[in-house]
């Protein structure tokens, strides 16, 4: 389905001066690109029905009204599917559950509400295996992070010890691709849990990862409870930070996570800095060890991606604006990422990777390489995929491109 939410980017001059003012002023409206604003206990428990579903719509059509009226109220779309649910059977409120999720990742940025529509699902279903067979790599993937998390919430409103829960079994083992984006958005999703399931003691729940296999598995996960963390504080100014010490928790969690966590964590910075990007970088700068703050450059270009409106001008002068000029690439690598993690069509990040400087280029493409190992099975499709890049030396880049030993995405 055509994504006709998206636009073309604008070409801009390769060089972009930097002014005085620019450098030092540089304000960006913080559109966090985060899970959904989720209350610690919203957990929705509904039972089925077995009414006569005649009296509604047709789903594609039902399905269309909602987002309709409800557009991008993150709320709106979980209360239409809850009322609808005790007048009709459980087949059609899944057929319209699947149906609404297509239409909004086809038409309105939906992360925020996938997430909400993931919490409420698996309360619907009350089954976390049978739910995550509906989640796709739509809006994000954020169906797949609200299943798992209500799922964990639930049992910890049960009363479960958190160490006791078992994580190993909840998403599929046997995956077509192990670097699948489906294993990917159902660890990511894990991480989200387990942050809400140890009440935000990040230095504990950070731990559990360690069960999954080193590298790309235990990125997913450790990735999902950093951005939790990072929502809690985005929403109701809670979370696992601390106020004297500004690079809290990331300069306490083991190096290998300090990359995921400084890939959110940015975003906390640029809420400290009321969204300004200059003294934002400057924050990432003093991170210690050095090695480390170039993951801070590419958090910041996830966060502001939001904010180039298909400009590529501004995405230029974005990721310039940090002092240390060798982790300006980071900034842009941050920057496609976000852009094609909506779904399985790289069309636009291939786009973005042509207009950047050519010095950035090659880490740009690495990164699309990265991507398309996750979203396509066969190497065939991805040869394919890696056939946009502007000329043979990006396609061979795309091409061989490695997910194995990676220590952030």
């Amino acid at each position: 389905m055509k994504k006709s939410r998206k636009k073309n980017l604008k070409k801009s001059p390769q060089n972009i001066p930097e002014t005085k003012s620019s450098k030092n002023k540089m304000p960006i409206i913080i559109g966090i690109i985060i899970a959904g604003v989720i209350g610690s206990l919203a957990i929705f428990l509904i039972s089925d029905s077995n009414v006569d579903s005649s009296q509604i719509m047709g789903n594609t059509e039902r399905a269309q009204a909602i987002i309709d009226g409800c557009t991008d109220d993150v709320h709106c779309a979980v209360e239409e599917l809850q009322s609808l649910s005790k007048q009709s059977d459980r087949d059609t409120i899944i057929r319209l559950f699947e149906d609404l999720i297509y239409l909004y990742d086809a038409q309105v940025p939906c992360h925020e509400t996938g997430h909400h529509l993931g919490l409420w699902f698996y309360g619907y279903v009350s089954d976390v295996k049978e739910s995550l067979e509906y989640a796709k790599q739509l809006c994000g993937g954020s169906i797949f992070h609200g299943v798992i998390q209500n799922y964990l919430m639930t049992l910890e409103f049960a009363g479960t010890a958190p160490d006791s829960v078992d994580i190993s079994q909840i998403c599929n083992q046997t995956p077509e691709n192990y670097y699948s984006i489906e294993r990917w958005q159902c660890l990511h999703g894990i991480g989200h849990g387990l942050a809400n399931l140890y009440n935000f003691d990040i230095l504990s729940a950070i731990k559990r990862c360690d069960e999954f296999d080193p590298g790309w598995e235990q990125i997913s996960c450790s990735k999902g409870i950093f951005m939790q963390n990072v929502v809690k504080q985005f929403e109701t100014n809670g979370g696992d930070f601390d106020e004297n010490d500004k690079f809290y928790p990331c300069n306490q969690v083991a190096q290998k996570s300090m990359a995921q966590c400084l890939h959110y964590h940015a975003t906390y910075l640029l809420l400290e800095n009321d969204g300004r990007l200059k003294p934002t970088f400057d924050y990432c700068d003093q991170i210690i060890p050095k090695e480390i703050v170039k993951y801070c450059y590419y958090g910041v270009g996830r966060q502001v991606s939001a904010n180039i409106d298909g400009d590529i001008q501004n995405a230029i002068l974005f990721c310039t604006l940090g002092s240390n000029s060798e982790y300006h690439s980071y900034c842009f690598r941050g920057m496609v990422l976000t852009t094609v993690n909506q779904g399985d069509d790289p069309s636009l990040g291939f786009e973005f990777c042509s207009l950047i400087p050519s010095q950035y280029k090659a880490d740009c493409y690495d990164a699309l390489g990265q991507w398309i190992l996750m979203i396509a099975p066969s190497e065939t499709q991805q040869t394919i995929l890696c056939l946009k890049a502007e000329n043979q030396e990006y396609r061979d880049i795309c091409k061989n491109a490695s997910l194995d030993g990676i220590d952030h995405l």
